[in-house]
């Protein structure tokens, strides 16, 4: 009867004889290949640096040459067709909101105060007045003054540790809460400057004419990649006049 060694050596003879050795080797140097290759061709590789030098030998000069008119042709009949589908009042707020989206901030960065005051200019131009007193004491009427606040709510990772910092810019208008809006904004925990955190650089055209002009104006910012200075992280303006004006009555 074979011992216990006689057996492991046996078995040992078998595997080298049937093939199992080399079919690990092949497994593992077809892994090594392979991770390899993931190096090779992965970001910051040189494999792919090499592809990227050669497609922009090859792609750029047919770009720089390529005849972009039959695309202004279509932008054309896109634009046309808009405007043959939609009203008067809605052509001014779609071709008011396309101008303001193709013109990008000439900024790399802007004050979160700066931000608010633009929304104190929205909430201005855009709060419902049906339920605001009009005052008629003294000069021109004018209805009651309303308030718009900011305030900037902190992600709680709790025992999580991340590279980024989140957070929610509240912006909200006691009269009309319509206007209620909020941001996303993101930054690494090194970094002191912050970026904004949603899909508001992705809109449709078709949708310009229910854009208000805040969220315009952010997606603006958000398209031109500018960084947002957080000077603060609380604001209120309660004293904010109405641009609708109440119309005289003699009742």
């Amino acid at each position: 009867m074979e011992n216990f060694e006689q057996k492991i050596a046996n078995t040992v003879n078998e595997k080298l004889n049937d093939g199992t050795v080399e079919k690990l080797i092949e497994q593992h140097i077809e892994k090594a290949v392979s991770q390899s290759l993931d190096g090779i061709f992965g970001y910051g590789g040189s494999g792919r640096k090499m592809i990227q030098s050669k497609l922009d030998e090859v792609m750029v000069p047919v770009i720089e040459n390529h005849d972009f008119n039959k695309y202004i042709v279509k932008l054309d009949s896109v634009l046309t067709e808009i405007i043959n589908n939609t009203t008067l009042k809605d052509n001014a707020v779609i071709l008011d909101n396309f101008k303001t989206l193709l013109t990008e901030p000439k900024r790399e960065e802007i004050n979160l105060t700066e931000i608010f005051n633009e929304y104190c200019k929205f909430v201005a131009s855009d709060v419902d007045t049906d339920n605001l007193e009009a005052i008629c004491e003294d000069g021109e009427p004018y209805y009651e003054h309303v308030c718009a606040t900011m305030e900037v709510e902190h992600e709680d990772k709790g025992w999580f540790k991340s590279n980024y910092d989140d957070c929610i810019v509240k912006f909200t208008c006691e009269e009309d809460e319509s206007l209620n809006l909020q941001i996303k904004l993101y930054k690494k925990v090194d970094e002191a400057k912050w970026h904004f955190r949603f899909g508001q650089d992705v809109l449709d055209v078709n949708s310009l004419r229910y854009m208000n002009r805040f969220m315009v104006f952010i997606s603006a910012l958000n398209r031109a990649y500018t960084k947002i200075n957080m000077d603060t992280e609380h604001e209120c303006d309660d004293d904010i006049e109405p641009d609708e004006k109440p119309e005289w009555s003699l009742d």
